[in-house]
């Protein structure tokens, strides 16, 4: 079972490993155009742990207790043991020799798994300010689809 307290410090951990992985990407890659767009990327995703981690401040005790949400519940466990971006460490290992449409075309589907888990958990969460939160950081997502999708088309 997942509290709205717990489903907000998944999107962290999610939001913390896509900076990471955007910000070493950034270093290491030669197109100038491409690390440009990983380093706003990068960005995106810092102020998206801000967010949520404001939303998280705001929690008291009696906003921690477990919820039972049944199947969603399942959902939410694996996503948050496979993540979204899996281990940053291990990705920028993994693409090291890697083409820049190869590094983008994977970024691109990391944010529309982010998009997915998003729409997924805005159903489960009842406090609005947090939904509003979900829903401006969708609406964000988006628009690191269309960024990464100038690169390949």
């Amino acid at each position: 079972m997942f509290s709205g307290h717990e489903i907000l410090e998944i999107a962290v951990n999610i939001e913390v490993e896509g900076e990471k992985f955007y910000r070493t990407i950034s270093k290491d890659i030669k197109d100038s155009s491409a690390k440009n767009t990983f380093d706003y990327l990068a960005n995106q995703e810092e102020k998206h742990i801000e967010t949520f981690k404001s939303l998280l401040k705001r929690f008291d005790e009696e906003s921690r207790e477990l919820v039972n949400w049944d199947e969603a519940t399942e959902y939410l466990k694996a996503m948050s043991s496979h993540k979204v971006f899996p281990d940053a460490d291990a990705l920028i290992e993994k693409f090291r020799d890697s083409t820049t449409k190869e590094i983008i075309e994977y970024a691109l589907d990391r944010e529309k798994d982010s998009i997915i888990f998003y729409y997924e958990i805005i159903e489960m969460i009842d406090d609005r300010d947090i939904k509003d939160a979900v829903r401006k950081i969708i609406s964000e997502e988006k628009s690191h689809v269309a960024t990464l999708k100038e690169f390949i088309d």
